[in-house]
């Protein structure tokens, strides 16, 4: 990964553990770069790496916040994209896709307790789905809202009743996939997000 993408990653993941949510304010660079082990000009990277994708702004003598994110248009990229990586996944997935799918999942019951880590955790499941459907179409198009993915998750991944949810369902698909039944993933799939989508402010 190159450095700037390595540290946006971390600073991404350190957002979600301070609980910045969408239009908060991020602490000041200083800060930022202690937090993260890093130099001032390895974050301004990152940080440009963030604002190039419209994760954060900029606003002029105010400092520089988690940018407004659109849920609904998020949310309906994902409707087709990934019900369609869950059927190939259970038709094409290899004995090394499904082991990292399994250990998805671990890595999810394991952060449960955590807002923060459980969203990071769900959006590498996903990920591990779409890796598994042997699809480079869909990898690459999923690769382009992975970051807005996990940027949403601040706003998605603190209500425990649906980190509870999102457990008990990603299980279930995974449990699709290895069974090779192509019908049953991309239903539960879609009944996954569709449960995701009653519980969003999308509107």
């Amino acid at each position: 990964m190159p450095p700037r993408n390595h540290v946006a990653e971390r600073l991404r993941e350190l957002l979600a553990d301070e609980h910045v949510a969408p239009g908060d304010r991020l602490p000041p660079e200083r800060e930022l770069a202690t937090q993260l082990g890093v130099s001032r000009s390895s974050l301004r990277e990152g940080l440009r790496r963030l604002s190039d994708l419209g994760i954060i702004e900029s606003r002029q003598g105010s400092g520089t916040y988690l940018a407004p994110l659109d849920l609904g248009d998020l949310f309906a990229v994902r409707q087709q994209l990934e019900p369609l990586a869950a059927r190939l996944a259970a038709q094409r997935c290899s004995e090394a896709g499904l082991l990292r799918l399994d250990e998805s999942v671990r890595e999810m019951r394991a952060a449960l307790p955590d807002a923060g880590h459980f969203g990071i955790a769900d959006v590498r499941a996903h990920a591990a789905i779409v890796e598994a459907s042997a699809s480079l179409p869909l990898r690459v198009l999923f690769a382009a809202i992975a970051d807005l993915l996990q940027h949403s998750r601040t706003t998605t991944a603190n209500d425990p009743a649906l980190r509870e949810q999102a457990l008990v369902e990603m299980t279930a698909i995974v449990a699709a996939i290895r069974a090779q039944d192509a019908d049953a993933a991309e239903h539960a799939m879609r009944d996954h997000l569709a449960h995701i989508g009653t519980a969003l402010p999308l509107g």
